[in-house]
């Protein structure tokens, strides 16, 4: 009998923990190869799991990069950004992201940018940059160490979910001169317009659905049609099976609310590397519902897992309408947790047993949307000009499906925001009647199967 072959799979990300491995992908790869599971961090509790199940788990070395090689890639990220990214939208997050820069930072940005463009004009200046990001990579001690590793596990091909990731970027770009075959699936739907260059050529795609599919072609023309399947996101079947709710009760209980009969608004918070002032729509909702305009309900607020929940108690004071919930977070980096069945139960039970659901234009619409909740985004700020900034943020390129839903109600005033709110608790109807239309246009599929599919799709490279 042939022996299977040997596939390296990623981890570089908690979210790819729950891709990969709650999901059961892994386990379904192991019925047609062999996964050869590679961390770039150290995660025992982890590692320890994977062991228990038989998976084989390396630690890659971490990766890093010289000082030239840190300058090149800066010059290709102006190319990337400027002759490849030419979205209609693209601007919108700069743009709004500026209002908290001084003239003078702006200026310097600028000018060093345009500085970079001016010279990617000249098709021999753009073959240079190129051939010396080659060279600077492959002479590396750290990419010819790393490649010595990919070379030992004698791997057949490599299946990641972050193409776009520096940590694994090292590790992508050895596995490809090795000759591995490259499959990629792409971790979430905004990945390929915000997150950079991807350096590597997959022999296969898999995106969540066929926008993704038109961004993925029309950002990389080395990339043909055939190369590219849309498979849904696997970590939306979790909400499309009850047994990852817990009861009620007991969720309540864990989040906090105790026994609470009143209604629960669910307010997932952003990062406040975007959203700086984001606590005021918080307090906003908590004064409506102290001062009686919002009546029996009391806000369940989610943290954003890279956020730091201590802006919001200090915004909030002790506030007895707000209880304030912990999302997953890691203990040195913040994006490295363990994210466990636990976690993914919490999160689904939260979607479901909420009334309301408030954020800013979040992936969180699309999660609510599953539950068939309101959706309500705050789009405004102290002065028109911010307000119009803040509510383009909404119309960012993967975003864009959502909003011509319809199926987000953007609120332009705190009056607004307390009118929807108040609304949607009476008529929840009335603003769930898009859910149905936000979900296809996002994760295509709502039949749970979305991981098969991924499986599948690995399974037919890998003999292709």
């Amino acid at each position: 009998m042939d022996s299977k072959q040997r596939v390296i799979v990623t981890i570089s990300y908690s979210f790819s923990i729950r891709y990969l491995y709650r999901t059961g992908l892994l386990y379904m790869l192991r019925d047609f190869c062999e996964p050869v599971i590679i961390l770039t961090w150290q995660q025992a509790d982890l590692m320890a799991e994977l062991q228990a199940d038989n998976f084989e788990v390396h630690v890659i070395e971490e990766p890093a990069r010289s000082a030239a090689y840190i300058d090149i890639r800066r010059r290709i990220d102006f190319w990337f950004d400027h002759f490849r990214l030419r979205g209609k939208y693209k601007k919108n997050q700069q743009n709004y992201l500026d209002q908290y820069l001084s003239f003078k930072s702006k200026l310097l940005r600028n000018s060093r940018k345009w500085y970079n463009i001016a010279k990617f004009y000249n098709p021999l200046y753009t073959a240079g940059v190129f051939t010396k990001e080659q060279r600077l990579l492959q002479e590396d001690e750290n990419y010819l160490r790393i490649k010595q590793q990919v070379l030992e596990l004698h791997a057949d091909a490599v299946f990641t979910v972050t193409p776009f990731h520096r940590q694994e970027d090292v590790l992508l770009r050895a596995c490809e001169a090795a000759g591995l075959k490259m499959i990629t699936a792409i971790l979430s739907f905004d990945n390929i317009t915000k997150r950079g260059w991807i350096p590597v050529n997959y022999h296969t795609y898999i995106v969540w659905n066929q926008e993704n599919k038109a961004q993925l072609l029309g950002i990389y023309p080395q990339v043909k049609d055939r190369q590219v399947h849309v498979a849904g996101a696997p970590q939306f079947d979790f909400y499309f099976n009850e047994r990852h709710l817990m009861p009620e009760e007991d969720w309540k209980i864990m989040t906090g609310l105790g026994n609470t009969n009143k209604n629960i608004i669910l307010y997932a918070g952003g990062p406040q590397a975007l959203f700086p002032q984001e606590p005021e729509y918080l307090k906003t909702i908590a004064t409506a519902i102290a001062d009686g305009r919002i009546q029996n309900t009391v806000i369940l607020f989610r943290c954003h897992p890279i956020d730091n929940i201590e802006r919001w108690k200090s915004a909030l004071g002790n506030s007895p309408h707000v209880v304030f919930d912990a999302s997953w977070t890691g203990s040195k980096n913040l994006g490295y947790a363990n994210i466990t069945e636990a976690d993914i139960k919490k999160l689904c039970s939260t979607l479901a047993y909420t009334h309301v659901h408030i954020n800013l234009c979040s992936t969180m619409t699309v999660d609510g949307s599953a539950y068939n909740k309101p959706q309500i985004g705050p789009a405004y700020q102290h002065t028109r000009k911010a307000s119009n900034l803040l509510e383009q943020m909404y119309w960012q390129e993967h975003f864009v499906p959502v909003m011509q839903t319809g199926g987000l109600m953007l609120a332009r005033s705190a009056g607004e925001l307390i009118a929807h709110i108040i609304a949607a608790l009476q008529n929840p109807a009335a603003y769930t009647h898009k859910n149905a239309a936000i979900l296809q246009s996002i994760i295509t599929y709502t039949d749970g199967r979305s991981t098969a599919r991924v499986a599948s799709i690995i399974k037919q490279a890998l003999v292709a």
